[in-house]
C-alpha cells in the first residue's frame, strides 16, 4: 500500500521478487537495487528524505480454551538498513519544480528466509520511504513489499535424482513407487509411478491415492507448535481385478503459491515449513478383507524450480531471442524512473542540481536574484558528469575513438594474441 500526498512520491525497484540461488550455505546473496522518486509540481520544502528496509519474522497463536488459554507471540528482525538521501538539518531544503531521483542498492545475504504468509506466522520484507515536511505539513510516504524466494542450484545432484521406494510386503505384494526428483515448484505437476506385483493369490488393487501434505513448525520463547494440512490429493480407483501386474502413473498438481494454498519450503528462527508426499495403496485380499500399504517421501516445494529460474542466462542457441542493448531505450527507462542509474548509463539528473537549502524562517518570495544565481551555480555540470566511468568500451569502439583512448599504432587482431605460457 502506498500513501501519497501532494507531489508524486514513489519507490521504483529493479525487481521486487528477489531470488536466492542455492541453500543458505551455498547462496552468495543478491543486490537489491532501486530508485526513490519525488516529482515536485511546485516549489516544495523538505526537511529530510529517509529510506528504510526491514525484514521481519513473527508468529502469533493461541492454545487452550477459557481460563487455561495461552497466547504465544514473538517477533524478530531478520535484516534492516537505512539511507539518508537528504540529511536532517536545521535548515530545510527548497526543491524547485522538477523530478528528483535517488538511487540505492543493498547487498542481501544468501541466508535470508523466504517470504511466508500464513495464518499463524509471517516472514516479510518491506521498503518505506519518508519525506519529512516542515511543521504543520503532511509528510510524503511510499512503501514497497519485497518477495524473497529460494531456488535450488542445478548442481545439487542429490535433489535432482529420482526417489524410489522398493520393497516387498511378505506373502502379499512387491512394489516400486518412484518420483522423478525431490524439488518441485509451485504450479508444477508431480508424476508418481507405481509398479505393483501381487505375490498372494486373488489379490486386487482397490485404489491408489497420493497426498501432498504441508507441515509448519512455529517457535515462540522456546515453546513449539507443529501442525500439518493436506494441500492436494488424487485418488485412482480404475483397476482391473486379478491381474499379474499393475503399472500406473498418477499426476498430482501443485497449487500456485499466489493462491495462498501452499507455502514454499523455508527455515527461519521462528518458522519452518516442509512437505511430504504420502501414498496409500488399498488392496482387496482373496478372502474379501481390505489391507493398506502406506509410504511417504520428503520433497521440497520451491517458489521457482531450477529449470524455471527467470534470472538464468539463456542457452547459446536461444541467445538470439534476447533484446539487444539499445542506448535510447535505456535512457528512456531511466528518464521515466523505471530503471536506476546505477545499472545503466550515467545520465545527470538536472532536477537534483536544483535543490537549495533555506532557513526554516525564510520567506518563499525571498531574494529572487540571489536564488537564481545559486541555481545557475548548482546547475553547472561537473567535469565527469555525462560519462559512465564504469563502462569499458567495446573492441570496435576503441579502434574508432581517438578522444578518450590513446594507443600507438593499431590494436592487434584477436587471433594474434597468444596465451601466456603457450607457443603459437
Amino acid at each position: 500500500m502506498q500513501l501519497v500526498h501532494g507531489p508524486e512520491f514513489t519507490i521504483n525497484l529493479e525487481n521486487d521478487h528477489v531470488i536466492l540461488h542455492g541453500t543458505v550455505d551455498e547462496s552468495a546473496g543478491v543486490i537489491l537495487r532501486g530508485t526513490v522518486i519525488l516529482n515536485c509540481h511546485e516549489n516544495t520544502k523538505i526537511k529530510s528524505i529517509i529510506l528504510k528496509f526491514q525484514g521481519k519474522t513473527k508468529v502469533n497463536w493461541v492454545e487452550g480454551h477459557g481460563s487455561s488459554q495461552r497466547h504465544f507471540k514473538e517477533e524478530r528482525t531478520v535484516i534492516e538498513h537505512s539511507w539518508n538521501f537528504l540529511e536532517p538539518k536545521r535548515k530545510t531544503y527548497h526543491l524547485a519544480v522538477g523530478r528528483y531521483k535517488w538511487d540505492f542498492e543493498l547487498p542481501l545475504p544468501g541466508d535470508l528466509p523466504s517470504t511466508v504468509q500464513h495464518d499463524l506466522g509471517q516472514v516479510y520484507y518491506r521498503l518505506k520511504a519518508v519525506a519529512e515536511r516542515p511543521a504543520f505539513s503532511i509528510n510524503y510516504v511510499a512503501k514497497r513489499n519485497i518477495r524473497v524466494s529460494r531456488v535450488m542450484l542445478p548442481s545439487s545432484l542429490e535433489l535432482n535424482q529420482s526417489v524410489v521406494i522398493s520393497n516387498e510386503w511378505t506373502n502379499k505384494l512387491a512394489y516400486n513407487i518412484s518420483v522423478p526428483r525431490m524439488v518441485f515448484s509451485c504450479g508444477s505437476t508431480i508424476p508418481v509411478s507405481f509398479d505393483l506385483i501381487p505375490t498372494a493369490p486373488g489379490l486386487s488393487v482397490r485404489a491408489i491415492s497420493c497426498t501432498l501434505k504441508e507441515y509448519i513448525t512455529l517457535t515462540s520463547h522456546e515453546h513449539t507448535r507443529s501442525e500439518g494440512r493436506v494441500i492436494k490429493t488424487v485418488r485412482d480407483e480404475q483397476f482391473a481385478p486379478s491381474m499379474d501386474r499393475w503399472t500406473r502413473t498418477e499426476v498430482l498438481q501443485v497449487p500456485n503459491e499466489h493462491q495462498g494454498r501452499i507455502q514454499s519450503d523455508t527455515t527461519s528462527e521462528l518458522i519452518k515449513i516442509k512437505h511430504k508426499l504420502k501414498f496409500t495403496v488399498s488392496l482387496i485380499n482373496g478372502d474379501g478383507h481390505i489391507s493398506e500399504l502406506r509410504a511417504a517421501v520428503p520433497i521440497i516445494i520451491a517458489a521457482v524450480a531450477p529449470d524455471e529460474d527467470a534470472n538464468q542466462l539463456p542457452a547459446y542457441e536461444d541467445a538470439w531471442k534476447t533484446l539487444p542493448y539499445d542506448t535510447r531505450t535505456i535512457e528512456g527507462m531511466i528518464a521515466s524512473g523505471n530503471l536506476p542509474q546505477s545499472v545503466a548509463i550515467a545520465i545527470p539528473n538536472a532536477a537534483a542540481n536544483r535543490i537549495q537549502e533555506i532557513p526554516d524562517s525564510a520567506n518563499n518570495s525571498g531574494d529572487e536574484g540571489e536564488q537564481q544565481q545559486q541555481q545557475q551555480q548548482q546547475q553547472q555540470p561537473l567535469p565527469w558528469e555525462g560519462f559512465d566511468l564504469s563502462r569499458v568500451p567495446s573492441y570496435t569502439t576503441a579502434v574508432r575513438s581517438g578522444r578518450l583512448y590513446s594507443f600507438s599504432g593499431s590494436l592487434p587482431t584477436y587471433e594474434s594474441i597468444a596465451i601466456p605460457g603457450t607457443t603459437a
